[in-house]
Parts: C-alpha cells; sequence; structure tokens
C-alpha cells in the first residue's frame, strides 16, 4: 500500500532523498571486486554528495544489512557507521536507515543511531502478527512495551494491545 504518497514528487520538491543500496554506480563498483571498506567508504561519498546537492528534508537509506555483511572486522564496521551517521547529523536532515537482522549487524548500526525501531513479523496461531517496539530513543522516555502494528490500505496503525496473550 503506498497510502497515496508521492514519493516521485517529493524527490522532486527536495522534500525527500531515497538512497538505495542498489544504486548503479554502486552495483556496478560491486561487480568490479572492489573492496568492501572502499565500497562503503563511497557509499557514504553518495549519501554526502546527495545531502549537498539536494539538501532534503528527510533521507531514506534502504538497506545497510548487506554492506556490513561484508566488513568482517567489528571495529571497522562501527567506524564506518559512524562516519555516515555524522555526515548525516551534520547535515541536520531527519534520516531512515534500514536494515535487516542478519548476524548480529543491528547492534552496530543501533549504538550510532539516535533512535531505533523495530518492526517484526511472526505467526501465531494461523495469524501473522506485525509487531513494533522502540529499542532507544536518545533523549526521550519511551514505553517498554510491544505493539501490535497493523497495516492496510488506509495506512499504518499501533494498537494499544499486545501481540502476546
Amino acid at each position: 500500500a503506498s497510502f497515496g504518497w508521492d514519493f516521485s514528487a517529493m524527490e522532486d520538491s527536495r522534500m525527500l532523498s531515497i538512497v538505495d543500496v542498489t544504486d548503479p554506480v554502486l552495483r556496478l563498483q560491486k561487480s568490479i571486486d572492489v573492496d568492501p571498506v572502499d565500497f562503503l567508504i563511497n557509499f557514504r561519498k553518495l549519501v554526502e554528495r546527495k545531502l549537498e546537492e539536494i539538501k532534503p528534508q528527510r533521507l531514506f537509506i534502504d538497506d545497510l544489512t548487506a554492506f556490513f555483511m561484508a566488513v568482517e572486522a567489528p571495529f571497522k564496521i562501527r567506524s564506518l557507521t559512524d562516519d555516515l551517521f555524522g555526515i548525516i547529523r551534520s547535515s541536520g536532515v531527519t534520516a531512515l536507515v534500514t536494515i535487516g537482522t542478519a548476524f548480529g549487524t543491528n547492534q552496530f548500526l543501533e549504538y550510532g543511531a539516535d533512535s531505533a525501531t523495530i518492526l517484526s513479523r511472526e505467526r501465531i496461531g494461523n495469524n501473522l502478527i506485525r509487531s513494533i517496539y522502540i529499542m532507544k530513543m536518545r533523549g526521550s522516555r519511551i514505553a517498554n512495551t510491544i505493539r501490535v502494528l497493523d497495516v492496510s490500505d488506509d495506512g499504518i496503525s499501533v494498537s494499544a494491545l499486545s501481540p502476546y496473550p
């Protein structure tokens, strides 16, 4: 469901910039066997260039999981993450960065992020239940509860109910 959001119009009006890890320039580098660290540095430069050229209000980066699976040294992952988040913070843009939960990479990104929201889904009986909870939000008091997340053609809503009986 698109909820009536026109992402192309948002990008055209510089309200939003979407940075996809499948960007053609980055894909070309991946196919010619560029060192994973260099690949991540080039991705950071792509984000920086978009922020400077477009000056969006919002930035959406999808999905960083594959990048961090390619780098074996935890210190290097943390350093690259800090660099990326530092650029985003200095631009003043509000950013949403998605990651999967494979191989514990979320711990590295959660460390540098100002806020971490976890979306999950699981089968309970014959139903697929989507849930949401806030792992952290710097400077804010958060509820320590997991809530049901309802997604429909009318939009997204967070229920006061817990997905667990």
